[in-house]
């Protein structure tokens, strides 16, 4: 049976920009390792720009909570950028009437 936690996750994205991935890329990956349980899966682009610039994408399965330790703790890092995405909750969807 699922927990309550459990059934508070859902699916979602975290984009992250990141700058100087030599530098800021260690501590990056302690978090994602870290945050490891609610990490769905993962792409990396890391030499964008010469180096200078790479961007990480990451699908999640979170709770709202979760997903704010997660972009905290990223975007607590100097040159991260962080954005992210959580699907709706049941029943709070925007929809489109049709007259």
């Amino acid at each position: 049976m699922e927990t309550r936690a459990e059934q508070n996750k859902r699916y979602g994205f975290v984009g992250i920009i990141v700058e100087n991935r030599h530098r800021l890329g260690a501590r990056i990956n302690q978090i994602l390792s870290a945050h490891a349980d609610c990490i769905v899966g993962r792409l990396g682009l890391p030499n964008l720009e010469e180096g200078s610039i790479s961007i990480i994408t990451l699908i999640v399965r979170a709770t709202t909570d979760e997903m704010g330790s997660l972009s905290g703790k990223l975007g607590a890092l100097p040159g991260v950028t962080v954005k992210t995405g959580l699907q709706s909750l049941p029943g709070t969807a925007l929809t489109e009437e049709t007259p």
